[in-house]
């Protein structure tokens, strides 16, 4: 990537991250994130073709960082599997609620083609296989197939829409959802 197309796609996240602290990721528009950075509206689509691609480019480093934090803990932990599952879900919930926003976005302004290509990026692979790795924990007896089935149906609870409607029309806590989530997984 030329050094001037890397300096944008860095005003740009730069920019998106102030404006969507400010003023809530839903209420800032493309065009007002365009002006904001200094730049085209071309040169923004050319490089995050919509909100939600760039939702995913700001929050893909908080995911890689929590993939590798909760894989550094299952290295070195001596808690028992029970634990470890509550733990890797809780930073999960911790995440997903953090970033709340922006996964609504990706979720709402990806096309079926699109979302079938983020089932296929590595963040979304790491997460399953940190997801495998613990429930292996606690199922030793679960064949791989299965373990990677109860782990998409995990993601799969928890993506944005299913997510938003438990927390807000629900009103499940995240502690809720936890508890939930386990007994759903028979723990």
């Amino acid at each position: 990537m030329r050094r001037d197309a890397r300096a944008n796609r860095e005003k740009i996240l730069t920019v998106a991250t102030t404006l969507f602290a400010q003023q809530g990721v839903a209420n800032v528009g493309m065009k007002e994130l365009a002006e904001a950075a200094h730049i085209g509206v071309g040169t923004l689509y050319r490089n995050y073709p919509n909100k939600g691609a760039l939702c995913m480019a700001l929050i893909r480093d908080e995911m890689e960082r929590y993939t590798t934090r909760e894989n550094a803990y299952l290295d070195t932990t001596t808690d028992d599997p029970q634990t470890q599952l509550i733990t890797i879900l809780q930073g999960y919930l911790d995440v997903r609620i953090a970033h709340e926003d922006f996964f609504a976005i990706i979720e709402s302004e990806t096309t079926p083609l699109e979302f079938t290509q983020l089932l296929q990026t590595p963040i979304y692979h790491d997460r399953i296989a940190l997801l495998i790795r613990v429930l292996h924990r606690t199922q030793p007896e679960s064949s791989a197939g299965y373990l990677q089935f109860e782990a998409d149906t995990v993601a799969a609870m928890l993506r944005s829409r299913v997510f938003a409607f438990e927390r807000h029309q629900r009103h499940l806590s995240s502690q809720d959802l936890l508890t939930y989530i386990l007994k759903l997984l028979n723990q």
